[in-house]
């Protein structure tokens, strides 16, 4: 039994309801080309990932390794930003969240748009983490999704580039934009770019984690 499937298999003993509300299963034993991905992006409320709440998500839904456009979420999140380098970084203020979606909408918005499917994103542990902590916090759930990481799709590098060197360097179109959902868009194109060669295997050929 590979890792991820005895992960699964333990939290589901030890978190009976709590993990099969909000988390689901993945065949794994079909073609890349046939899987589902959501490709995800988000922005915190503090540079601490161990204690940043999301501000900010956007994602879009991949079906055969094709991006649709208008299969998409975006939304602004109610929660308080907890420090200035975060206003800095992401260019959120504190007035823009008030009329954002509350974290507990936000879960299962979230859990709606990606069931069935692997989750997919650029430095993506600190988006894991951080979906973990509002799904735990709003909603009461355990979350476990399998996912993937660009960054392991690339040759091995002395220094991991950012997202907009990695466009750069797979010629695709730069955007001046940096919010959760344009992220994700870039995001969506690099991976469709990286995982072409993929395409007709398995997903345990691929570097997934759970």
């Amino acid at each position: 039994m590979q890792f991820y499937k005895l992960k699964g298999w333990f939290y589901k003993k030890l978190h009976k309801e709590r993990f099969e509300k909000f988390n689901w299963d993945v065949d794994l034993s079909k073609p890349v080309k046939e899987q589902c991905f959501v490709v995800f992006d988000t922005e915190t409320s503090d540079m601490d990932f161990k204690r940043a709440k999301a501000i900010s998500l956007g994602a879009f839904r991949l079906e055969g390794l094709t991006l649709n456009l208008s299969e998409y979420i975006s939304f602004r999140i109610e929660n308080p930003i907890e420090s200035l380098e975060s206003i800095k970084v992401h260019g959120i203020i504190p007035s823009e969240l008030k009329d954002g979606l509350k974290p507990e909408q936000t879960c299962w918005e979230f859990l709606r748009f990606s069931k069935g499917c692997v989750l997919v994103g650029y430095f993506v542990e600190i988006d894991i983490t951080v979906m973990k902590n509002l799904i735990r916090d709003a909603c009461g759930g355990v979350f476990l999704p399998y996912y993937l990481d660009v960054i392991d799709l690339l040759e091995p590098k002395d220094r991991i580039p950012t997202l907009e060197e990695l466009t750069k360097e797979l010629n695709l179109p730069l955007s001046t934009l940096h919010d959760a959902l344009e992220d994700a868009y870039m995001t969506s194109l690099a991976f469709l770019k990286l995982v072409k060669k993929y395409q007709n295997l398995s997903l345990t050929d691929l570097p997934l984690r759970r």
